[in-house]
């Protein structure tokens, strides 16, 4: 209990505890739910208007945001034309214990940006629903005050991501697919005699705890050192992403390579 109180202090201490009848007078946080302790889905900026949305749990006033958020998906939960499937849990880290952010739908416009194990990383538009700690503005209906848009899309909250070791960076989609990024691992022999005898390509990146996260398409590369010297070092490859021609795995077509 104890606890509980003191992250609801920290919230009310947070948000400033001032929302006027239409706008924000502080930077504010928004939760998932109407607990302090439960996952800050947005940081609204001072100034910046609300939508209320229904009743809230005394303390608490639920609004609804509309902005770009971060949020994991399982990787096999994303297409072969690497966009988010509908249904798909939306978490809000890369954990199966992780809670929800919310579902994945048709229209949501969705960018992976990294890979972490066995999820990817994404950025997702949509609009949400949340909860600001604050006493005076707490179980209103929706109807007594004026539904206010934001206009503008809210950034969402840092994510801590891995180091770039272990992590395969700024995975695009769409019309950006054709755009070199980095990707940072380690590079290894992909074949195994057990476990993975017949790889599509030679080599792959692999994150910290030795789990491909893509394979490496080499053909491109122009190398002033043989390729071996790079093996089982990290490194940072310069290249772009597609999938693997079944679709069960990311290739980064390499087009420049270097030693961290």
């Amino acid at each position: 209990m104890k606890t509980k109180l003191s992250f609801l202090a920290l919230a009310f201490a947070w948000s400033g505890l001032a929302l006027t009848a239409e706008t924000l007078t502080a930077d504010t946080a928004v939760f998932q739910q109407a607990d302090a302790s439960s996952p800050v889905i947005s940081q609204l900026k001072r100034g910046a208007p609300v939508e209320t949305v229904g009743d809230a749990p005394a303390g608490w006033r639920r609004v609804a945001i509309t902005g770009t958020f971060e949020a994991f998906v399982h990787s096999r939960d994303i297409s072969k034309s690497l966009e988010v499937r509908e249904g798909a849990s939306m978490l809000t880290a890369p954990s199966k214990t992780a809670p929800q952010l919310s579902v994945a739908q048709k229209d949501d416009v969705t960018e992976i940006t990294g890979l972490r194990g066995d999820y990817c990383q994404i950025k997702v538009t949509k609009r949400l629903e949340g909860f600001i700690a604050l006493p005076s503005m707490a179980n209103r209906p929706a109807d007594s005050t004026p539904a206010i848009a934001i206009t503008q899309p809210i950034a969402a909250p840092a994510v801590p991501v891995a180091t770039p070791a272990s992590v395969g960076r700024a995975v695009p989609t769409g019309n950006m697919a054709d755009l070199p990024r980095l990707f940072s691992g380690t590079l290894v022999v992909a074949r195994r005699p057990l476990l993975n005898p017949n790889p599509p390509y030679e080599y792959q990146l692999t994150d910290l705890s030795g789990r491909r996260f893509a394979y490496v398409d080499t053909k491109r590369l122009v190398l002033t050192n043989r390729l071996e010297s790079y093996v089982d070092k990290i490194v940072t490859v310069t290249g772009t992403v597609r999938n693997t021609v079944d679709g069960k795995d990311l290739v980064v077509v390499a087009e420049a390579i270097q030693v961290k």
